[in-house]
């Protein structure tokens, strides 16, 4: 390989090393960021939670009713395609944390299709997890719906 062709390569596999250990932006335009407690506002009030991360981690744990769309997966296109969908119902959507962009990216692609309540939870399942918000994990091969505890 020339020098300058690896030279690009080596320049191009940093940048794409960077970008995913980079966190993910604070602000997406045409959605609002919520934090924590907004999120699960919005979850009591009926808002539809979608999980944007992989089937593995989804099928691990995720927030309890919410619906699995991977981002990187043609799944996520029924966003786009679907006609059915009522584009004001307020769609929440997120990944694992805030070191995870998908969550990001899904949210401006839904905003950019019409969708007029789009919500960026961009700390995630792990703080909805730690906060003990209702979950569903698989434990010991099995799944298990786990409720808050007071």
């Amino acid at each position: 390989m020339k020098l300058a062709q690896k030279f690009l390569a080596s320049i191009c596999l940093s940048l794409m090393c960077a970008v995913s250990w980079a966190e993910a932006p604070l602000v997406i335009d045409g959605a609002t960021t919520v934090g924590l407690d907004k999120a699960k506002n919005l979850y009591d009030e009926g808002a539809i939670f979608i999980d944007v991360r992989d089937r593995q981690a989804w099928s691990l744990g995720h927030i309890e009713g919410a619906v699995h769309l991977d981002f990187n997966a043609n799944e996520f296109s029924v966003l786009y395609l679907s006609e059915d969908l009522d584009r004001s119902t307020p769609i929440v959507f997120y990944t694992s944390s805030a070191l995870n962009i998908r969550s990001a990216m899904a949210s401006f692609f839904a905003s950019n299709w019409g969708y007029s309540n789009v919500y960026y939870f961009r700390e995630g399942f792990y703080s909805w997890m730690a906060a003990d918000l209702p979950v569903e994990l698989k434990m010991a091969g099995r799944s298990e719906a786990l409720p808050k505890v007071n």
